[in-house]
């Protein structure tokens, strides 16, 4: 019975050590924003490998297959991180689509109000 008992009290201990986690690991998720975009930097170049049909950088007019040739923060190379930085983060990217080169300014979005 002693070792039921202790069984018994390290599942509970388990379960409230996951419990107690679960909330702090909700805020850093709330914190970052999403793109809905994934990318491969290279040289020179950000190509948009994919992205999710209802996310902001579709709704702001990217496509897969377009290249990000520069945006507000600076270098590519710190495009990715930025692209998970707080909802309501404003970039601008320089894209070329073919011959045409615009301005497309993204804005990041909380996932749960994105993406139900």
């Amino acid at each position: 019975m002693h070792l039921s008992r202790r069984a018994a009290l390290a599942g509970l201990g388990a379960v409230g050590l996951s419990l107690a986690a679960a909330p702090a690991f909700a805020q850093d998720e709330a914190r970052s924003g999403w793109a809905g975009v994934s990318l491969t930097v290279t040289d020179g170049a950000a190509h948009i490998a994919d992205l999710d049909p209802l996310g902001p950088a579709a709704r702001a007019g990217l496509r897969a297959g377009d290249l990000v040739l520069g945006w507000s923060g600076g270098a590519l190379s710190a495009l990715p991180a930025a692209l998970s930085g707080p909802p309501g983060e404003r970039l601008d990217l320089t894209v070329a689509r073919g011959d045409r080169r615009r301005t497309v300014r993204l804005v990041l979005e909380a996932m749960e109000i994105a993406r139900p």
